[in-house]
């Protein structure tokens, strides 16, 4: 297999070992050429290809690193003149060495380099990220500052004489005023103080039996019946003796509610209470 032996000027190009690749890809051995502020990019590329030779140079001059590369390149063609050898490099000095080098039948070549260029809008946005992921000090103080210094928020003021609904504050219990009343036991209803009512003729509402009755009684004059036994006799007979027990009931309650009798145990009472002879 013939090898191909690849020589980079890294203080000239800075390829990455996929870029060697794609620019040699039949490349078999490598020598990278650099100088002291190249040396960890130089160390990246050794620890990612096992055939790479690092040759660094110390020297100050003007073009040192090139006669270093050139002297390289004459000891591996002598070596295996049968070798294919590329120089990765943009500088045009080479070629006139790599000419004279072809007229000795030597297989040279130069290849230039040119990084991709990163396009502007991504360098922005990585800029942009970089300033976002680390904020300024004055900024974090300013804040830091506001934070400290800012008046406590302000709450919503509930007047002192507005009380707030005891069944809003605790659900749907009652207030404790009517929750009270609702345990306190409810007074006995007082009866309503028992008017006198005048005797009316309400003829639309009073029956014949009971318009009999009160005709017959308003006849007796003073001759009325105080004993409530004598007093049933005396409507039993103005009703007549044909009349049915529960038609004297109906007279004598309709009697009452008019007020013209009062019954109270076995004594019957007037209006107007007037003396009668006992019966």
């Amino acid at each position: 297999m013939t090898k191909l032996h690849t020589l980079v000027d890294l203080e000239n190009v800075h390829p990455k070992i996929e870029d060697l690749r794609k620019l040699v890809p039949r490349m078999t051995d490598a020598w990278v050429f650099h100088g002291p502020n190249q040396a960890r990019e130089a160390a990246q590329l050794k620890a990612a290809h096992d055939a790479i030779t690092l040759v660094p140079h110390s020297g100050k001059g003007k073009n040192a690193l090139d006669f270093h590369l050139s002297f390289y390149l004459g000891y591996v063609a002598a070596r295996q003149p049968e070798a294919s050898l590329v120089v990765v490099a943009n500088d045009t000095g080479y070629d006139s060495m790599i000419s004279h080098a072809k007229t000795l039948g030597f297989s040279v070549q130069r290849i230039g380099f040119q990084a991709q260029a990163v396009p502007a809008v991504a360098k922005k946005s990585v800029a942009a990220k970089k300033v976002a992921a680390k904020p300024q000090a004055g900024a974090v103080s300013a804040r830091t500052h506001a934070t400290s210094e800012s008046p406590p928020a302000k709450t919503a003021a509930v007047p002192a004489n507005k009380a707030v609904p005891a069944n809003k504050a605790t659900g749907k219990k009652a207030p404790a005023k009517k929750q009270a009343a609702a345990n306190k036991p409810a007074a006995k209803a007082t009866a309503p103080a028992k008017k006198l009512v005048q005797p009316a003729s309400a003829a639309g509402s009073e029956s014949k039996a009971y318009l009999r009755v009160k005709k017959a009684l308003a006849k007796m004059g003073k001759e009325f019946p105080h004993r409530l036994k004598s007093f049933h006799r005396h409507v039993q007979a103005m009703l007549g003796k044909d009349s049915a027990e529960s038609e004297m009931g109906m007279v004598i309650r309709q009697l009452e509610r008019a007020g013209i009798v009062t019954i109270a145990g076995d004594q019957v009472t007037y209006w107007p209470t007037s003396g009668g002879a006992a019966a």
